[in-house]
Parts: structure tokens; C-alpha cells; sequence
């Protein structure tokens, strides 16, 4: 568990400059969306009630993974690959391959989800399982050309046998960005305590990092057992 988690880490405070770069193509704009509705828009129209507010908020937010995470997502998981083969990818062949991928990864990725939330309806455990069986399919769509039930099935068989310690890192890999974001957060509102009112830029700043911990490490975390997967296998 975190020895996947060390290595993602790892990798990070190697290529920082191209993984943020990735990131923020994204999710800068988005935070910045997210940050104006959360201050101007959603207080106005929920008459200040933090439930509305959080609701509202989520749901765009994830209306931004829907539609531009995969292009996000994608460039990540191709400069990891060029990175494994001791390649250093540049910004653009990233951003190009993502590019040309990002609407198969979308369509898989609706697919993929309505199947894991039909396992949560029925019970939380089916979903867990199903979840963890496909939880290669954005990179096996990435890099394999695979797409659909295919690249399902593909990711079914690549975690095979290793579901348990993929649940267990993930949950750590989350936990550590959780308690870190959770440590930021509490430094930025001391900050805007001292300060005496609230900073637009510092809640931005927030969201951008957050999505930065979140993306890159756990990104990097599911493809770390990709490549031990598919290195198994030859």
C-alpha cells in the first residue's frame, strides 16, 4: 500500500512542472468557475442555505469531470507511460494524446459509471467490486485502443488477484491527500482570519491544489498497478 503510494509521490516531485501543467489546464479555469458561483452565484440563489449551496456546487463540479477530466486524465496517463520508458513527453505530445483519445475515454467512462452505480443501488459491496474491476479502464483506453466493454474487460483482468491491496492503497493514497488538503485548508483560514476577511485567490489556489493531489496521485496509483500488471503478464 505505500509503497505504490511513495512511488506515486515519487514521481510527482519528479515531474512536477508537466503534471501541474497538465492539471491546471483544467481545472485553473474550473476552480476559478467553481470559486465565483461558490462566492457570488449560489449564495444569491439558495438564499445562503449551505446544503443548496454544496449541492449546486458538486453538481457542476462534476459536470466538468464528466465533460474535460478524461482530457485531463489521459495526458497524465501518457506521460506516465513515456515517463516508465525513460521518454520525457513534452506538454503538447501529452496534451495532442489526450486529444485524440479523450472522446472514446468519455463514452467508456459514462458506460463504466452507470454500471458501478447500477452495483451501488443494488448494494454498496457489488458496487465496491465492480468499481475495483474496472478501475483500470481509463488507462487501458489510453494506451491499449481498447474502448467500451472491451476496455472493461481488459481492466477486469489486469486486477485480477489484486483488488484487495487496490482498495487498501487507494483508500491511503485518499486519506494522505485528504489530511493534507485538510491541513492547506486550516492554513488558509488562518490566513484570511489574520487578514480579516475572506481571499477569492487563496479558495482558488485551494481547489487547484486539491485537484492536483487528487488527480495526480491517484492517477498515478492506478497506473502503477497497470504497469506491474501488464509487466506481469509478459
Amino acid at each position: 500500500m505505500w509503497e505504490k503510494f511513495s512511488k506515486s509521490l515519487g514521481l510527482f516531485m519528479q515531474n512536477w512542472m508537466l503534471f501541474s501543467m497538465i492539471v491546471l489546464t483544467v481545472w485553473l479555469p474550473a476552480s476559478i468557475l467553481i470559486v465565483y458561483l461558490r462566492w457570488y452565484v449560489f449564495p444569491e440563489m439558495t438564499g445562503g442555505d449551505e446544503m443548496q449551496m454544496f449541492v449546486k456546487e458538486y453538481r457542476v463540479q462534476g459536470l466538468i469531470e464528466t465533460i474535460f477530466g478524461p482530457f485531463c486524465i489521459g495526458a497524465l496517463i501518457y506521460a506516465l507511460a513515456q515517463i516508465k520508458q525513460d521518454a520525457m513527453p513534452s506538454y503538447g505530445d501529452c496534451m495532442a494524446h489526450a486529444a485524440r483519445r479523450s472522446f472514446k475515454l468519455v463514452g467508456t467512462r459514462i458506460g463504466t459509471g452507470l454500471i458501478v452505480l447500477g452495483g451501488f443501488l443494488l448494494l454498496v459491496v457489488p458496487g465496491i467490486i465492480l468499481a475495483l474491476r474496472y478501475a483500470l479502464t481509463d488507462i487501458v483506453v489510453t494506451l491499449d485502443r481498447m474502448e467500451g466493454s472491451q476496455a472493461r474487460k481488459y481492466s477486469a483482468q489486469l486486477t485480477e488477484g489484486k483488488r484487495g491491496k487496490l482498495l487498501g492503497t487507494l483508500i491511503v493514497s485518499f486519506s494522505l491527500v485528504l489530511l493534507a488538503s485538510t491541513f492547506i485548508s486550516l492554513l488558509f483560514s488562518l490566513i484570511v482570519s489574520e487578514s480579516g476577511s475572506g481571499i477569492f485567490v487563496l479558495d482558488v489556489i485551494y481547489e487547484c491544489l486539491l485537484q492536483l493531489g487528487i488527480n495526480v496521485i491517484l492517477t498515478t496509483v492506478l497506473f502503477l498497478f497497470y504497469w506491474e500488471s501488464k509487466e506481469q503478464e509478459s
